[in-house]
């Protein structure tokens, strides 16, 4: 054979494994007798299987399809959760996805939280500073005496110890 032939060869090949081994059991085995309605089994049992991968295909992707959901609502409960915890007012009837469990979990988070803020605010209540006393200098006249006084101390004469 030529090199250009056993390219065409090889390309075809390539193209076609399948063909190949649809012949090859026919060449290994021999050829059947397609009266005695033998050759029409081998078909059945392909299609058998195809029907089958189709249906486990099928149930993979169902089960896949509920896990995806599952996550997204966990990823929910999860992110109310943590609005919820930073105080944020939000309501349960908007997501109809949770569970009930879920909704029951995210109202006693709620009364926590809220129980938590009235306390807090009852120990900022008891907590509070003292208010600083007013003065009792009326227009800061004591100011003017003090500036006096401090002037004629210097000028006053000390008389000679002695």
């Amino acid at each position: 054979m030529n090199k250009v032939t056993a390219q065409k060869i090889a390309k075809q090949i390539a193209q076609e494994p399948l063909e190949i081994l649809k012949t090859a059991r026919e060449q290994v085995a021999g050829n059947r007798n397609e009266e005695s309605g033998i050759g029409d089994e081998p078909k059945a049992p392909d299609h058998q299987g195809e029907l089958q991968d189709k249906i486990k295909s099928s149930r993979r992707m169902e089960a896949y399809q509920r896990e995806l959901t599952d996550i997204r609502k966990e990823e929910l409960f999860k992110d109310l959760q943590r609005r919820i915890a930073q105080g944020e007012e939000i309501p349960l009837e908007n997501y109809p996805e949770l569970t009930m469990e879920q909704k029951q979990v995210l109202n006693a988070q709620k009364e926590a939280v809220k129980n938590r803020n009235e306390k807090s605010g009852m120990r900022n209540a008891e907590l509070r500073e003292p208010a600083p006393r007013k003065s009792r200098r009326l227009f800061n006249f004591g100011k003017k005496r003090e500036v006096k006084r401090q002037q004629t101390r210097v000028e006053s004469i000390v008389p000679p110890s002695g």
